[in-house]
């Protein structure tokens, strides 16, 4: 596995574009494979030995200026011999997807382009009828183009990792600091009230016999104390159970993209600031609708549009789906959703137009 993986198979992090790339080279080889009715050789050793000098310039290394003239020299004598011109767009593509700086990137490319231009005009000069005026402008078009090209769209996956691999640092560093919450809160808060108790019933042990009114007192401090501490600890495992919009945006996209329905939000930053409590509510609605989008709208879309104004916090929740003709009183527990929402000071309304509406006001605290 480890010869594989270091002379046969290409990077991981490329995904499955340089198989797709081998494979249109082999197919695009095919005929001149058996143009004579046996098998050509030469041909085939020369595509094994391009095979491998693009695979393995798929990596920056010491060797990679080799491998890419090499690359190159060899498409040159194909490009001759057997007309593969388009070998040059596997180079191209090859040297715009390395996370090449930019000095380093524009000497390769044209190194590439000089190849390339030479090849293709002379080539032209000898084919000039075949090609046209509208093939030329094609070729040329391709071969200048795909480096920069492939870089762009290199650079795109790149951003796009970058962006994933810090999306789960972040989400790490939240966890860890939701951790040293809750224990700052447990040692502040619960840490001391313990150590009370602990003082209370060493002092009611030693009173019991001596002052029993006393001892009893102290026990009834301690059944008080205990009673906060049990208070509190609730009142942490209710916090630690509210969840934010985000989290309820977040899961509820995995959910609509099982069943090939696209969420689509707006404005959604504003209400990063909204109070916790109207945060939680609305995040059960957000996931009671979503789930009877999945059940009955038959949509292509769910959008979801925050706002707010001087007095009220808004959600507005879409679907383009089959709508109904007649909205009931509970529909889309409609019910249940007014029950939350009248908790924080809040109404809901449902409309059924080209797909359903259900439009979210939240009075804000005076």
């Amino acid at each position: 596995m480890t010869f594989l993986e270091n002379h046969v198979l290409f990077p991981k992090r490329f995904g499955i574009m340089p198989y797709f790339w081998a494979f249109s080279l082999i197919a695009l080889s095919s005929q001149p494979l058996f143009e004579k009715n046996s098998f050509n050789w030469i041909l085939f050793s020369l595509l094994l030995i391009f095979l491998k000098l693009y695979r393995d310039g798929y990596e920056i290394n010491r060797l990679l200026p080799l491998q890419i003239v090499g690359q190159l020299i060899i498409t040159t004598y194909l490009v001759y011999e057997y007309n593969l011109g388009t070998l040059f767009i596997f180079t191209a593509w090859e040297i715009g997807s390395l996370p090449f700086k930019n000095k380093q990137f524009y000497k390769y490319t044209a190194i590439y382009l000089i190849f390339s231009i030479l090849c293709i005009a002379g080539n032209i000069l000898v084919n000039f009828t075949s090609y046209g005026i509208y093939g030329i402008t094609i070729t040329a078009v391709f071969a200048i183009g795909s480096p920069f090209a492939a870089r762009s769209l290199g650079n795109s996956y790149r951003r796009m990792y970058r962006l994933k691999q810090n999306n789960k640092r972040l989400e790490t560093i939240i966890k860890q600091n939701e951790r040293e919450r809750i224990s700052k809160d447990l040692h502040d808060n619960l840490g001391q009230s313990f150590s009370l108790i602990t003082l209370k019933a060493e002092l009611a042990d030693k009173l019991i016999d001596k002052n029993a009114e006393q001892a009893r007192q102290e026990i009834r401090d301690i059944a008080a104390t205990s009673r906060d501490d049990l208070s509190l600890v609730r009142q942490i495992v209710s916090d630690l159970n509210q969840k934010s919009i985000a989290e309820a945006m977040i899961k509820e996209e995995n959910n609509l993209r099982v069943v090939n329905i696209i969420q689509q939000s707006n404005n959604e930053k504003v209400s990063v600031t909204w109070p916790i409590k109207i945060q939680n509510v609305l995040a059960a609605i957000i996931k009671e609708a979503s789930t009877n989008i999945i059940k009955y709208s038959k949509a292509h879309t769910a959008t979801f549009d925050f706002g707010q104004d001087n007095d009220y916090y808004t959600l507005d929740i879409s679907d383009d789906g089959v709508g109904y003709k007649k909205v009931r009183k509970d529909s889309f527990g409609l019910t249940g959703m007014s029950q939350r929402l009248s908790d924080i000071n809040g109404v809901i309304d449902i409309s059924s137009d080209h797909g359903t509406i259900l439009k979210i006001k939240v009075k804000k605290a005076d």
